[in-house]
């Protein structure tokens, strides 16, 4: 049988009836090579961003306090699964909370926590969920391994948002996790963690966990790979704005990447890629219902196309001009382009037209300044904020008709199957 790679979620190890229910999960793939990605618990990451917020504000009583919620909440769990032999689980992962408080005594002397700091200290929160799910399954499954995945996949030093290092990488799943798998060993290890080749930490980004099994799949071969939602599987909307939303049996994975890159968030953006080369499908199913099959991402076509409707809030739309009365032409963009690179903007739709170039991006509070920093010198620039971009991949016309009508659109595009 193939390798299959699971990444189970915060959601799905948040508590201890969650990971209790993550082993029944794991008993219905008995006899199969398996290698587990797990995310930190419920919220421990952003508990982690606070604690490492007020060690920086000098706040040191509540350090103290916020220290301690994060240590008894782990520790509750540990109890809660191992009853009277917690304290062996317990005593293995007092190492990690000793260098926690160490990295958080460091930010309060500083007063400040730098990229590499974050990553760091936010990294815990995933090798402590680790090591108690690692734990349980053996007790109760009877083997299981846990692997530092940092010892693994290697990155650049682009803290936050780690650019992976795909030889060394390769070359360290095939001496390192490769032997160890097997159909009587489970492989436990982290999501969203890595390090650089000299051993700093490093993260691949919020929610980097799905990638995190995308990149041991493809190093891997895998045979395929389940994601574990706490939904159905991949809906045609987002259900709080369309309560009638349906959910798709099967996606391809170009349809899995543009929705992703329009604002849909089931999935990781970059999870899709490595997949997609190898040709290893993607299964998005649910760790409530786990019986249920849920989505299919893979080359495969599903034979009913159902329109998906994906809105990503707090936009702003940028209205770019040539000072000397210019064209748009590929001189200019290219211009304009290059300059968005360097300064780390990334564009979610543009559209030109014969004297102007209209920008969708990010929202966010430091975009207008350094756009006025990199085109003020060439160019006059418009801001227009608190928009929406909507969506819908495979559009009917009465949703063409929709966006067409619609008196509040200030920029619409449209592909063969595609309307923005």
């Amino acid at each position: 049988m193939g390798i299959i790679v699971m990444k189970f979620g915060g959601a799905s190890v948040k508590n201890a009836s969650s990971i209790i229910n993550v082993v029944e999960i794991l008993l219905t793939f008995k006899n199969q090579p398996l290698v587990l990605v797990v995310s930190a618990m419920g919220k421990t990451t952003n508990a982690l961003e606070k604690l490492a917020q007020l060690a920086e504000a000098g706040e040191e009583n509540a350090v103290i306090t916020q220290f301690e919620t994060i240590r008894d909440f782990h520790i509750q769990v540990v109890k809660e699964l191992f009853g009277e032999v917690s304290y062996i689980v317990e005593e293995s992962l007092i190492p990690y909370f000793d260098e926690i408080q160490r990295c958080v005594e460091g930010v309060l002397l500083l007063g400040e926590y730098p990229p590499l700091m974050y990553d760091r200290i936010v990294s815990f929160g995933e090798l402590i969920s680790t090591k108690i799910v690692a734990a349980y399954i053996e007790w109760i499954m009877g083997d299981a391994k846990w692997i530092d995945v940092r010892t693994v996949i290697k990155t650049d030093m682009q803290y936050n948002q780690a650019q992976v290092l795909w030889h060394q990488t390769e070359e360290n799943i095939d001496k390192i996790v490769m032997p160890c798998v097997s159909s009587e060993t489970i492989l436990v290890t982290q999501g969203f963690i890595a390090s650089t080749i000299s051993g700093k930490t490093t993260t691949l980004g919020r929610e980097g966990s799905d990638y995190t099994a995308a990149i041991l799949a493809y190093c891997l071969t895998a045979e395929k790979v389940i994601i574990w939602k706490d939904v159905p599987g991949v809906l045609n909307a987002d259900p709080k704005l369309r309560p009638e939303a349906e959910l798709l049996d099967k996606l391809t994975y170009e349809e899995a990447v543009e929705m992703t890159f329009y604002g849909a968030t089931v999935i990781h953006p970059k999870t899709i890629q490595p997949l997609y080369i190898k040709k290893i499908p993607l299964h998005v199913r649910s760790f409530l219902d786990f019986q249920s099959q849920g989505t299919l991402i893979s080359a495969v076509k599903s034979e009913k196309q159902i329109p998906v409707y994906i809105t990503k809030p707090n936009q702003m739309l940028v209205k770019v001009s040539a000072k000397n009365f210019s064209f748009m032409d590929e001189n200019l963009v290219q211009t304009i382009f290059r300059k968005l690179y360097h300064s780390g903007i990334k564009i979610n739709l543009c559209q030109t037209t014969t004297l102007h170039l209209i920008l969708c991006i990010d929202q966010k509070v430091e975009i207008p300044k350094a756009l006025e920093s990199e085109l003020s010198e060439d160019f006059f620039l418009e801001f227009f904020s608190d928009k929406a971009l909507n969506t819908v991949i495979h559009y009917q016309q009465e949703d063409l008709i929709k966006f067409s009508n619609h008196a509040v659109i200030q920029v619409v595009g449209h592909t063969l199957c595609t309307i923005n």
